[in-house]
C-alpha cells in the first residue's frame, strides 16, 4: 500500500506550485515567510509567527485540514485551536475538547543550553522534569504525573512522536530526548485525552515537528561556552528551489558535569530533503545522534553535605546511538479528502556500565570461606569456568560493576486520510488512521566483581559472576513487540458556536521473550493485549475570545519487554535490569476527564490569552517499580499495584506587547494510590490515598522579557515545585526522617544583544541563587554500606543533585 501511495505522490510532485502538506503543519497558507527573518524578535513579531505553528489532533495531523493556529503565541496558555479550520477557510477554527500547549521553536531557543526538557518544563503548566539518570541531558519528562523518561523502571505513560513517528524504544517504551537536535524542531505539541495517539498516551502525548528547507531558509551559527567545561555549538541551514527543498541541522555539546564523573559529549543531526506541487508533497529525513555520557545518578544525603560534587559509586556511563531515516509525504486526492503516510526504520544501541555496592558477603563452605549472596548457600561462581569463589581472592570492600547492552532494531509506518467535506451541511472534519511498529530487540547484561575504593570508583577484578540461584547470572534475552491500531475521529460543527468531536482507537500489542541462554525457561512466554479507547469531547463559544470545553477519552498501556521480563515479586531483578520470571502482568486502562476555559484578547494595546481546566485520570492495575535493598544493593520488580489518580488544575496566562511580555502557569497535581486489591492493604509500599512517589503537587512557572532598547533584551524565569515523596521502599518509614523530598524554587536570567542585523551576543544565568535541592529521592540501607570517607552513613536517603549556578555566553550568527 505505501508503494502505491509513494508513486502517487512522485507522479504528483512534478504538476506546479507548492501547497502546504505533510511536513508544512508549522506554514500551511504562508510558507514562504522564512521561519526567521530578524535576530531579535519583539513579541508581537514572535506571536505572529507562533501562530503559524500547527498542533496535532492526531499522529499525522499535519495536513492543511487540521492546521491551526494555537490561541497562545507563548505556548503558555495551556489551549491551542483545533479541528475543523482549514486553509482555505470553510469554518473558523473549532477548538479540541482537551488541553493543548504548543511550544515554539522561539521558546526552544529562548531557553539557551538545547535542553527540549527545560523548553517543555518551562512552558507546559502540568510539566515538570525530575533525574533519576544523573545527568541534566538525560532528565525525564513527567506530564500530570506520568513519565516520559530514558530510564527503565520509570512509569512510563506519555507517547512521544516526531514527525508521526512513535520514537518510545521498543524495549522499555523509553525516550531518548538527547538525540533531538533542539535547533531543527519547530514546534511541540502536548495533547491530552486523546486515544489517538495509541499505546503508552496514558497521560497523554508530545507530537514533535521538525524543520525542513520550505519551512526555514538561511543559516545559524550558534557558539556558547560556560561553566563546568561546558562548549556548545549548533549550525543549521535551510533552502529551496522551485519544488525541491534541503535543510541540515546538527549540534554538538561537551561538557564536564558540575559532579565528579559526569563527563558529557552529545553529537546529534536532523536533515531533511522535500519535494513537492500542487498535489502532494514528499520528505526523506535523517535523524542520527551519537551521545555519551557519565551519569551518575542519586547519592547518599549526607555525602553530598559534605560535597555537592561527590558521586556513589562508578563508573556509570551510558553510550547511546541511534539511527532514524523515514519518509513521509501527504496526496491531496479531491479538494477535501488528503492522505497522509510516514514510514521509518530506526536503529537503538545502549550500553550502561554501572559500578555499584554488592550485597556478597563471606560465608562457610565446610571451613572454606567462599562468597555468598543474600542466602547462605547460594555460592558464588566465576560464570565462566563455572568455579566457585573464595572470599580471600577478592579484598574488600567489594563492589561490582553491571554492563548492561540493548540493542533494537524497529520499524513500522502510519497512513491516515482526511477528509473535510461538510457534513448535514455543516462544516465537519473526519480523520481515520492505521498504524504497524514492530521492534526486534536483544538485552545482554553481566555483571564483573570488583572493589570499592577511594570516591567510591570500583575497580573490576576481570571475573564475571553468577550465583546457584541464577539471581546474578549473565541475561541473554530477545525480545519481539508488534502494536498495530486503527482509530479515527470526527469534529462537526453543530452551530458556529459548538463543536462536537467523537473517536475512538483499537490497540493490538503481541509482545515475545526467548531467553538466549537456557537458563530462565520462564522468560519464555508470548502475551497479547488488545482493547478500544473511545473519545467524545466539546467546545463551546461563549463569546469572541472565550470559549469552554470538556471531554472524556480512554487509553491503554501494554506492559513492555523490560517490565514482563522483571515481574517476579519472590525473584526481584538486580538494578532494575536483570531480567529474571514472567508472570503476566494486566494492561494498564487509563480513564480521563477534563472541563476547561479559555480565552485571548486585547486590553491597552497588547495581546492577552489565559487558560483554566480541570483534569482527572484514574489508570487501572497501574504499572509500579518496587524497589528492595538488601546489603547495600538495589534490586527492583514490577507489579500492577492497583489503581492509581492522578487529578489537578492547570492555569495559565500571556500578556505581550511592543515592549515586554510576561507569563505564568500554575498546576496542582495530585497523584495518589487510589485503590490496592492486595489482601495486606498495601501495594508496591503504598497503601490507599498515599501519594505517588516523585510527584510534587504544586509547580509553578512565571517569567518575562523586556526589551530595554530595540537591539538589548533582558527577561528572567522562576521554575517552582513542592516537595514529592521519596521512591519508597522497605526502610522508607523510618521514625525521625522526613519521607519527602524537599521542594524548590529556581530563577534563570537570559539577555541578548543585536550587534547588526545577523550577529547577536547573549548570555545566561541558570540558578541564580545558587539553590541546592533534590530531582529525585530514594532509599540506600545506610548501616550496610562502608562510609569510605567519613564516620559512617546513618540517613538512608539519597538524591540526585540539581544543578548549582552556571553562567553561559554565546555568540549567533544568521546569514
Amino acid at each position: 500500500m505505501r508503494s502505491r501511495l509513494t508513486a502517487v505522490m512522485l507522479g504528483a510532485l512534478a504538476v506546479g506550485p507548492s501547497v502546504a502538506t505533510a511536513q508544512q503543519t508549522a506554514q500551511p497558507a504562508e510558507a514562504e515567510l522564512p521561519a526567521v527573518d530578524v535576530v531579535q524578535e519583539t513579541p508581537v513579531q514572535k506571536a505572529a509567527r507562533a501562530k503559524k505553528k500547527a498542533v496535532a489532533v492526531s499522529p499525522l495531523s499535519s495536513a492543511p485540514a487540521t492546521t491551526v493556529a494555537p490561541s497562545s503565541s507563548a505556548g503558555t496558555a495551556g489551549t491551542a485551536s483545533a479541528g475543523t479550520g482549514t486553509d482555505g477557510g470553510l469554518a473558523p477554527p473549532a477548538t479540541v475538547p482537551s488541553a493543548v500547549t504548543n511550544v515554539t521553536d522561539t521558546q526552544i531557543e529562548r531557553e539557551g543550553t538545547s535542553s527540549v526538557q527545560q523548553a517543555l518544563q518551562q512552558n507546559v503548566p502540568g510539566i515538570i522534569i525530575s533525574d533519576a539518570a544523573g545527568n541534566p541531558a538525560r532528565a525525564e519528562v513527567s506530564y500530570r504525573g506520568f513519565d516520559a523518561s530514558p530510564v527503565s523502571g520509570r512509569s512510563q505513560g506519555v507517547a512521544v512522536y516526531q514527525n508521526g513517528v512513535r520514537i518510545n524504544e521498543a524495549f522499555g517504551d523509553t525516550v531518548q530526548w538527547d538525540v533531538l537536535p533542539s535547533n531543527a524542531i519547530a514546534s511541540m505539541s502536548v495533547v491530552a485525552n486523546n486515544p489517538s495517539f495509541g499505546l503508552n498516551a496514558l497521560g497523554g502525548a508530545i507530537s514533535i515537528l521538525m524543520k525542513d528547507g520550505f519551512s526555514y531558509q538561511g543559516a545559524e551559527v550558534d557558539v556558547m561556552a560556560g561553566s563546568f567545561g561546558r562548549y556548545q555549538i549548533g549550525v543549521q541551514a535551510g533552502a529551496s528551489s522551485g519544488n525541491a527543498s534541503i535543510y541540515v541541522a546538527t549540534e554538538g555539546i561537551k561538557e564536564d558535569g558540575f559532579r565528579d564523573f559526569s563527563e558529557t559529549e552529545v553529537k546529534r543531526f536532523y536533515g531533511d530533503i522535500g519535494l513537492k506541487g500542487s498535489m502532494a508533497e514528499l520528505h526523506f529525513s535523517l535523524t542520527a545522534a551519537k551521545n555519551e555520557f557519565g551519569a551518575t545518578a542519586a547519592a547518599p544525603i549526607e555525602l553530598l553535605r559534605r560535597s555537592w560534587s561527590n558521586t556513589f559509586t562508578s563508573p556509570q556511563t551510558t553510550n547511546l546511538e541511534v539511527l532514524m531515516p523515514t519518509i513521509s509525504g501527504t496526496v491531496k486526492a479531491t479538494n477535501t479528502l488528503s492522505f497522509s503516510g510516514v514510514g521509518y526504520y530506526r536503529s537503538y544501541k545502549n550500553a550502561v556500565v554501572d559500578g555499584n555496592v554488592t550485597e556478597l558477603e563471606e560465608c562457610d563452605d565446610g571451613g572454606v570461606e567462599r562468597l555468598c549472596s543474600d542466602e547462605p548457600d547460594n555460592f558464588i561462581r566465576n560464570a565462566v569456568t563455572g568455579a566457585l569463589l573464595e572470599a580471600d581472592d577478592f579484598p574488600e570492600p567489594l563492589g561490582s560493576i553491571e554492563r548492561l547492552n540493548t540493542k533494537s532494531d524497529s520499524w513500522g509506518g502510519v497512513i491516515e486520510g482526511q477528509e473535510k467535506s461538510p457534513l448535514f451541511n455543516r462544516p465537519n472534519l473526519f480523520i481515520a488512521g492505521v498504524s504497524y511498529d514492530h521492534g526486534r530487540s536483544n538485552y545482554k547484561t553481566s555483571s564483573e566483581l570488583g572493589q570499592l575504593g577511594p570516591k567510591y570508583v570500583v575497580t573490576g577484578s576481570g571475573v564475571t559472576i553468577r550465583d546457584e540461584e541464577n539471581e546474578l547470572a549473565p541475561r541473554d534475552l530477545d525480545s519481539e513487540n508488534t502494536y498495530w491500531g486503527l482509530y479515527f475521529s470526527n469534529a462537526l460543527d453543530i452551530t458556529d458556536r459548538l463543536t462536537v468531536t467523537v473517536g475512538g482507537r483499537y490497540n493490538n500489542a503481541t509482545i515475545k521473550l526467548h531467553d538466549n541462554t537456557n537458563d530462565f525457561p520462564d522468560l519464555n512466554a508470548t502475551n497479547t493485549y488488545e482493547r478500544f479507547n473511545p473519545q467524545a469531547g466539546l467546545n463551546y463559544k461563549l463569546m469572541r475570545g472565550l470559549s469552554i470545553f470538556g471531554g472524556y477519552s480512554e487509553s491503554n498501556r501494554a506492559p513492555t519487554p523490560a517490565e514482563l521480563g522483571c515481574a517476579e515479586p519472590t525473584n526481584p531483578c538486580l538494578i532494575e535490569s536483570f531480567l529474571t520470571d514472567d508472570p503476566p502482568l494486566d494492561q494498564v486502562v487509563g480513564r480521563t476527564a477534563e472541563v476547561g476555559l479559555r480565552g485571548q484578547g486585547t486590553y491597552m494595546g497588547g495581546q492577552y490569552t489565559w487558560g483554566a481546566g480541570l483534569f482527572r485520570t484514574l489508570a487501572e492495575d497501574d504499572i509500579l517499580p518496587v524497589t528492595v535493598t538488601s546489603g547495600g544493593a538495589s534490586r527492583i520488580f514490577f507489579v500492577n499495584a492497583g489503581d492509581t489518580l492522578r487529578q489537578g488544575v492547570e492555569l495559565s496566562t500571556t500578556y505581550e506587547t511592543r515592549k515586554w511580555s510576561v507569563y505564568g502557569t500554575y498546576a496542582f497535581v495530585d497523584a495518589t494510590l487510589d485503590s490496592c486489591d492486595d489482601p495486606s492493604g498495601e501495594c508496591a509500599f503504598l497503601e490507599a490515598g498515599d501519594r505517588l512517589p516523585g510527584i510534587p503537587r504544586h509547580r509553578f512557572k512565571a517569567g518575562f522579557d523586556y526589551w530595554l532598547t530595540s537591539k538589548w533584551k533582558f527577561g528572567a524565569d522562576v521554575v517552582a515545585a513542592s516537595n514529592s515523596p521519596y521512591f519508597p521502599n522497605e526502610v522508607s518509614e523510618d521514625e525521625g526522617l522526613s519521607a519527602f523530598l524537599p521542594g524548590y524554587a529556581r530563577v534563570d536570567l537570559h539577555t541578548s544583544y543585536d550587534i547588526t542585523d545577523n550577529v547577536q551576543v547573549y548570555g545566561l544565568v541558570k540558578n541564580l541563587f545558587n539553590q541546592k535541592y533534590g530531582l529525585y529521592g530514594t532509599y540506600f540501607e545506610a548501616d550496610e554500606v562502608p562510609d569510605l570517607s567519613g564516620p559512617g552513613f546513618t540517613d538512608p536517603r539519597t538524591m540526585s543533585p540539581s544543578m548549582p549556578f552556571a553562567a553561559y555566553g554565546g555568540v549567533k550568527v544568521k546569514f
